[in-house]
């Protein structure tokens, strides 16, 4: 009689197990250490807790209290001395006590050895808010104290931070100021303000920490070689400053906020000459830039003068760019420019985004979700070959063209054609409506990813929506 014999997975080396660990979230990874003693030897090994998030939100069940999870007091009881990089998430009122938890906390950030602090605490508020913020001090300060008692603090991120006139005037509540306190922080490597890293949607009108506050904390900080900040808290002094007698900067990301008629949401305008400076002084340096609302041209052109050493522009969701901005583009930045991401339906430069990727040899990025033609998707493709590293476009909005409608045989000068109903109308106007109504047959589609595919080296699909 054959029998089979089911491996003890307990008796694997407790490595093994960690690197396994590593892979589940908080819920699994106990789930499995209550299985066997290995394993559970495993789960208390120091660097599965080196990186921790530790949240706060509203409850479910009433509207004005909050919950603290459990483990929140787990794992600062049992881990707390080993954490290395920690991550306050705190989407909550914050008039709100969070009772014995904000003594847990301040009691145990003492014990605290952190290289990296995250704060998202009470998320990004718009200017037309400012008045209504309420905080409750202590719900604050004990997240502040980790950041004012740290000794070997080398990143420090701020996603958002209530801001406030008390804040200012309250020093258990600034964690601006906090971080500046000890010298001990002057190593500090990375610091982030209010950056974004998302496409899909961020606060258009975010109320920010003032100009000269992100000023000060640059100034402050002289070992900075990433930096990360909205283009409201932006100025040609700062660009000023982060070249000459300091850390060279190695990256800098900048999410721009810009409205037409408000002073505070201008978009700087920084000479040429400045951002040579800046970049003759960094040379390793990489501006990577996120546009979160429609710029004019000539505006964007007054701020990312061609001596920028740009690397990677995105454009979010619901921004639309034009034609001068991606002819600007491809003009300034052929040999710097290393991705371009367009995440917004509505388009009108294909022929545009192909001389630009033509023309920048170290385009190695493109993320495009705008309309395209079949032919400029197999143009792209060409373009780069087998150097793309990323090659992203959208299903739906890659189009054909008939070949018997007047638009496609309409010539180059010509304004005015006739349509299929003998009625006369702008040449624009008709090319468009025939890209949006016209979708991809299934051949000429399967044509297009043979064609791609063979380009890129690699099996190619387009995203799906």
């Amino acid at each position: 009689m054959d029998f089979q014999v089911t491996p003890d997975l307990g008796t694997l080396p407790e490595i093994v197990w960690v690197q396994v660990l590593k892979y589940l979230d908080l819920k699994d990874r106990y789930c499995a250490s209550i299985a066997c003693h290995n394993v559970y030897r495993a789960f208390n090994h120091p660097t599965l807790w080196r990186s921790v998030t530790l949240d706060v939100h509203k409850s479910k069940r009433f509207v004005d209290k909050v919950t603290v999870p459990k483990k929140n007091f787990h794992l600062l009881r049992k881990f707390g001395r080993i954490f290395k990089s920690v991550t306050f998430k705190v989407h909550a009122p914050l008039n709100t006590d969070f009772g014995e938890w904000n003594a847990i906390l301040g009691k145990h950030q003492k014990e605290f050895n952190v290289s990296s602090v995250t704060f998202d605490v009470g998320g990004l508020i718009n200017t037309s808010k400012a008045g209504g913020v309420k905080i409750l001090t202590g719900n604050l300060k004990p997240m502040v104290e980790v950041v004012r008692n740290s000794k070997r603090l080398k990143s420090l991120i701020i996603k958002s931070w209530p801001i406030s006139d008390k804040l200012f005037s309250n020093s258990d509540e600034n964690v601006f100021e906090a971080s500046m306190t000890n010298d001990n922080r002057r190593e500090l490597n990375q610091l982030d303000l209010f950056g974004c890293d998302a496409v899909f949607w961020s606060e258009r009108r975010p109320l920010l920490p003032p100009m000269d506050l992100t000023h000060k904390m640059v100034e402050h900080f002289q070992n900075l070689t990433h930096l990360s900040m909205r283009s409201p808290m932006m100025s040609e002094d700062l660009i000023t400053c982060l070249s000459r007698d300091r850390q060279r900067l190695r990256e800098l990301k900048i999410a721009i906020n810009f409205i037409p008629d408000e002073d505070s949401f201008q978009l700087p305008k920084i000479r040429d000459s400045v951002w040579r400076d800046f970049a003759s002084y960094n040379p390793l340096v990489q501006v990577h830039v996120l546009v979160l609302s429609r710029v004019p041209y000539l505006v964007l052109q007054q701020f990312l003068q061609a001596s920028c050493p740009l690397h990677g522009i995105r454009f979010g969701q619901y921004v639309r760019s034009d034609k001068e901005c991606v002819s600007y583009l491809g003009v300034n930045f052929t040999s710097t420019l290393e991705s371009f991401e367009y995440h917004e339906e509505i388009s009108d430069f294909e022929q545009e985004l192909v001389t630009l990727v033509e023309n920048t040899d170290p385009l190695r990025y493109l993320k495009y979700y705008g309309k395209i033609s079949q032919k400029h998707v197999i143009q792209l493709a060409e373009a780069r070959g087998t150097a793309w590293l990323v090659f992203r476009l959208s299903r739906n909005n890659i189009y054909t063209v008939c070949k018997d409608s007047p638009g496609s045989e309409a010539e180059s000068d010509q304004v005015i054609v006739q349509n299929k109903f003998g009625m006369y109308v702008l040449v624009n106007m008709l090319k468009f409506h025939e890209q949006t109504a016209v979708a991809s047959d299934k051949e000429q589609e399967l044509t297009m990813i043979e064609a791609v595919s063979s380009s890129l080296g690699r099996e190619w699909f387009p995203d799906q929506p």
